[in-house]
């Protein structure tokens, strides 16, 4: 266990944080000028005598980041304190099937929050309500500690559980971890088929095989894979964000592992596709394999070809391999499921299911191609896999990458929309230091609380437009400028509780860094806890620098201001 002298890390970290947010209450209510409450560090993170928050601050002050692989940590230590705020509550992931919450504690009577990150419930066990846990609870973590990015003190990811609460341990300790039920990828898959929709097991496995598929980089020291029982069996199961052992910088190719964790049966909601796998497993690594870096599985961060239709057509099926084409759309257009001839100078292809975001391999008959408003004439790159049906080559599971500017268009099935590229960060998978990249505006025209979620229409991340009950609230686009023309914002958008909820979109002008009139759809559109795509079309009489808006409105006898989230957000020139 490292030791370290303790200094003004925290109240550096709790300052800047106060500073950088807006409406946000002061750190601390003293009358006057006085000074804010500083508390002493006290206790060793043992079990008899654990950190203080103070102390935990102390404890990651002096840890290195250097990237989502490499970073310091302490050993597992215990941490006290008070719940003072919950970011989510056992229902991280899809419908809480990652059991784990996250929320910060803070010292009595202090002002420093420490992040406890995805942490589990007594006994390290999964939470089973949104109320296990509370505002004012007195807890003791048991875990990991880090400092994310070098600002931010907070457990390990999925590294950390509650050792008490209120007092009450699970049997009076830390609970042991179940034992595994041992069975190949095989009998995983079987397993899984027969849960419910979006279920999980109630026992744990441990699911031994290869890792036949690396998808991605690693982000908080966590990793998908894809896995089956021999080496070359193709994409049997996953290992979706698998915790990298100690000392393990990534996963690789070809290495014989065993995953633990609770089985998943997840199926998209769009397409009714169906992923077996687990969630979060412990993985150790029973032989060390030589493949190494990313596979297809969504082809974003893997090895893409790019290449002629002929080329393709050529080419060798695959389930890994992501090819590039870009070619003219051609012939009728199957809306709204997206089925086109697509055609270069040497050759032509047939598209099947052309959706507008990466839904990774396997998803299919998915209505987002609507939302692209492309038409017969216009020349566009797109991603995908090479298939097959009968006699006939098929680009399968593709997904739109950009439209060309040479493209025909003006056909009269699409509209001949193009995608505005300065939209950035529309599906909300890119995050840094707690907020969506591109979704943040510089102006007041962000007044909402932004967390990140894993409910998420496509992709792997929504976000969760903080609610209040008295203000509106808005998720803002940062500013971009556009021509003068005709456009359209198109937004998912699905409500967190079974409560009357509604958004309205509109934009805001901005000029020298002030928001200027808000321009807002007619109605408000009300909300269900189904994913709904909602549009809103707006004309600007000449070039404006802009932010697009979602705004969550306050409770009325229409909506409760609860949090909503919201997802694949497109904005197109007609």
């Amino acid at each position: 266990m490292k030791k370290f002298i303790y200094s003004m890390f925290a109240l550096a970290i709790s300052a800047m944080t106060f500073t950088s947010c807006e409406d946000v209450p002061a750190p601390y209510a003293l009358p006057g000028n006085e000074d804010p409450v500083v508390i002493e560090p006290t206790g060793s993170g043992t079990l008899e005598d654990p950190y203080n928050v103070a102390a935990a601050f102390s404890a990651v002050a002096n840890l290195t980041w250097t990237s989502n692989t490499e970073y310091e940590t302490t050993e597992e230590v215990y941490v006290k304190g008070k719940i003072s705020k919950i970011a989510d509550n056992g229902t991280f992931g899809q419908s809480g099937t990652f059991g784990n919450a996250t929320f910060y504690i803070k010292d009595d009577g202090g002002n420093d929050e420490f992040y406890c990150y995805r942490i589990l419930y007594l006994g390290n066990k999964k939470y089973t309500s949104g109320e296990d846990i509370k505002v004012g609870d007195e807890v003791v973590v048991c875990g990991k500690l880090m400092n994310y990015r070098g600002n931010t003190p907070e457990t390990v990811s999925n590294a950390a559980y509650l050792y008490s609460l209120n007092g009450v341990t699970e049997g009076g300790g830390g609970g042991d971890t179940p034992t595994a039920i041992e069975v190949t990828c095989a009998k995983a898959v079987e397993l899984t088929s027969a849960l419910d929709d979006n279920a999980t097991s109630s026992e744990v496995y441990a699911v031994t095989g290869y890792i036949t598929e690396v998808v991605g980089s690693v982000s908080r020291n966590q990793q998908t894979f894809w896995m089956a029982d021999t080496k070359d069996g193709g994409k049997v199961f996953e290992a979706y964000y698998a915790n990298l052992p100690e000392g393990v910088s990534e996963f690789k190719k070809g290495s014989k592992v065993k995953i633990t964790g609770n089985l998943l049966k997840y199926v998209n909601n769009n397409t009714g596709a169906m992923t077996p796998e687990i969630k979060n497993a412990d993985v150790v690594i029973l032989e060390e394999g030589d493949g190494g870096g990313s596979g297809g599985g969504g082809g974003e961060t893997g090895d893409v070809k790019a290449v002629t239709i002929a080329a393709f057509n050529a080419a060798e099926e695959s389930n890994s391999q992501v090819y590039e084409l870009v070619g003219t759309i051609g012939g009728s257009i199957n809306t709204p499921y997206g089925n086109f001839d697509l055609t270069d100078e040497t050759g032509t292809v047939y598209v099947y299911g052309l959706t507008a975001t990466n839904l990774g391999y396997g998803a299919q008959n998915d209505k987002s191609y609507s939302s692209l408003k492309l038409a017969a004439g216009d020349k566009i790159k797109i991603r995908g896999y090479r298939g097959s049906y009968g006699d006939k080559i098929e680009v399968m599971y593709a997904w739109f990458v950009e439209k060309l500017a040479d493209g025909g268009g003006g056909g009269s099935e699409g509209g001949g929309g193009s995608a505005v590229t300065s939209l950035t960060n529309g599906g909300f998978e890119i995050w840094a230091d707690g907020l969506p990249t591109g979704w943040k505006s510089a102006s007041t025209a962000s007044s909402a609380t932004l967390t990140q979620s894993t409910v998420a229409h496509s992709g792997t991340y929504s976000v969760n437009v903080g609610g209040d009950a008295s203000n509106n609230k808005r998720l803002a686009s940062q500013e971009i400028t556009l021509a003068a023309g005709d456009y359209t914002f198109s937004v998912w958008i699905k409500a967190t509780t079974n409560d009357v909820a509604q958004a309205r979109l509109g934009y805001v002008p901005v000029t020298s860094g002030k928001a200027g009139t808000y321009a807002y759809a007619k109605d408000y559109s009300n909300l269900s806890t189904s994913w709904q795509q909602f549009s809103y079309d707006f004309t600007l009489s000449s070039e404006t620098t802009v932010c697009l808006l979602v705004m969550n409105p306050k409770s009325s006898s229409y909506s409760s201001g609860k949090d909503i989230l919201v997802d694949d957000a497109t904005l197109t020139k007609k």
